[in-house]
């Protein structure tokens, strides 16, 4: 019986990890450059040659892309116009 349960735990304990690689090498830098107007499949590839830790750091320190502070500058002139 106990060998069920320990069977059971790894079973978990493998798609926990998993999980949480796909989460690391895929879903973070997809969501870090699309929330900053880069290219997401770009830096998933860089995630995964550099590492996720210096990936996430580079793409921190670059910041917004130019198109996506163009971008947020007019719908905020968009949404000042609508509200005055």
């Amino acid at each position: 019986m106990g060998t069920f349960f320990s069977a059971i735990f790894n079973i978990i304990l493998f798609v926990a990890a998993i999980a949480f690689y796909v989460w690391l090498l895929i879903l973070l830098p997809r969501n870090m450059a699309k929330k900053r107007g880069r290219n997401p499949v770009g830096w998933t590839i860089l995630f995964w040659i550099l590492s996720p830790l210096w990936g996430a750091i580079l793409l921190l320190i670059l910041g917004d892309s130019k198109e996506k502070i163009r971008q947020d500058i007019l719908d905020e002139i968009n949404r000042n116009k609508n509200e005055g």
